[in-house]
C-alpha cells in the first residue's frame, strides 16, 4: 500500500542529484557516471541503476515496476495504490505550451526533477533524457509538452539558483543516439498534435 509522503526540504540539501532518464541514450555505462551522487532512476532506467537512491514511476500499472521488484531505495508512485511505495501527490506540471495555451502534464522525468528540487538539491544532472524523441514517438497519442516543460522547469530552477546540467546530446555522446524519424524523413510530413 502506498504511503502518503511529503518531500523533506532538507533531504538532499546542497547535494548534487543525478536523474537517470528513460531516453534511448540511457545505458549502464551512462548510469555508472552517476555513482557518487544522489541518484533518481526514472522508469526503465532502474534496470541500469539498481543501486539508485530513488525510483520514480508514476503509473502503478506499468511494467517498469517489475524491473523495480527488488529495488531497495525509495520507490515513488504517482497514485495511491497497492504498491509498496511513497505517494507524494499527483505531480502535475503546468506548461506554457504556446502563447495563450497552458497545459497540465504528468511526466516521470519532470516529477523526478521536481522531487530533487523540493528535496533541497543545489545541482541536478540530467542523464539519458531525450524529450524530443519522446514527443516524436508520442505525437499520435496526444501526449505533448515535455520539451516545453523541461525548458520551463530548467529555467525556473536556474532562476532559484539550482544548477541544471543536461548530458545526452550527440555532441557529448557521439554515435550512441538512435536515429530519429526526423533524421530519416521530412518532419513537415509528420502529423502534428493540435493543442
Amino acid at each position: 500500500m502506498t504511503t502518503p509522503w511529503t518531500i523533506p526540504s532538507d533531504m538532499w540539501a546542497g547535494q548534487t542529484v543525478a536523474i537517470l532518464g528513460a531516453g534511448p541514450d540511457m545505458t549502464a555505462e551512462l548510469a555508472e557516471t552517476a555513482r557518487g551522487y544522489r541518484t533518481i532512476a526514472v522508469n526503465r532506467a532502474v534496470k541500469f541503476a539498481p543501486w539508485a537512491d530513488m525510483f520514480v514511476a508514476l503509473d502503478p500499472h506499468h511494467p517498469f515496476w517489475e524491473d523495480a521488484a527488488h529495488f531497495n531505495g525509495m520507490r515513488i508512485c504517482g497514485v495511491e495504490c497497492e504498491l509498496d511505495a511513497l505517494y507524494p501527490g499527483m505531480m502535475y506540471e503546468t506548461v506554457q505550451y504556446q502563447p495563450g495555451h497552458r497545459i497540465q502534464i504528468r511526466n516521470n522525468a519532470l516529477a523526478a526533477i521536481r522531487i530533487a528540487a523540493l528535496a533541497g538539491t543545489s545541482k541536478i544532472i540530467l542523464l539519458g533524457f531525450d524529450p524530443e524523441r519522446y514527443e516524436e514517438i508520442h505525437a499520435h497519442t496526444g501526449f505533448y509538452g515535455l520539451v516545453a516543460g523541461l525548458e520551463q522547469i530548467t529555467a525556473e530552477l536556474r532562476g532559484k539558483g539550482i544548477e541544471v546540467e543536461r548530458i545526452d546530446s550527440p555532441a557529448q555522446f557521439p554515435g550512441t543516439r538512435p536515429a530519429r524519424r526526423s533524421d530519416l524523413v521530412d518532419v513537415a510530413t509528420f502529423p502534428q498534435v493540435q493543442p
